[in-house]
């Protein structure tokens, strides 16, 4: 919270880095090793700077087999939308 609130002090973007292979233990007894962990995983982190009305913030996923990271970009963009968040 503290990064997030001097970022929006100082008008500064914030990347929220979502990694396949180093998903924490909570999301993975949750979610396992998939794309839903990493968007999970993303969005805990948006949650956070949208409850401080902090919106300048971009998403990046990373993972070594292609198609999990595009499973995970389509899963993150269907969520947004869900959501209503137009970034």
């Amino acid at each position: 919270t503290p990064l997030v609130l001097k970022c929006k002090e100082m008008g500064r973007a914030i990347r929220i880095g979502t990694n396949h292979g180093s998903l924490s233990a909570r999301t993975l007894s949750y979610f396992g090793d998939t794309p839903k962990g990493m968007v999970e995983s993303a969005f805990e982190f948006a949650r956070i700077c949208r409850k401080h009305d902090y919106h300048n913030f971009v998403f990046s996923m990373k993972a070594s087999n292609p198609l999990v990271m595009v499973q995970a970009y389509r899963l993150l963009a269907s969520e947004m939308y869900k959501e209503g968040w137009d970034y």
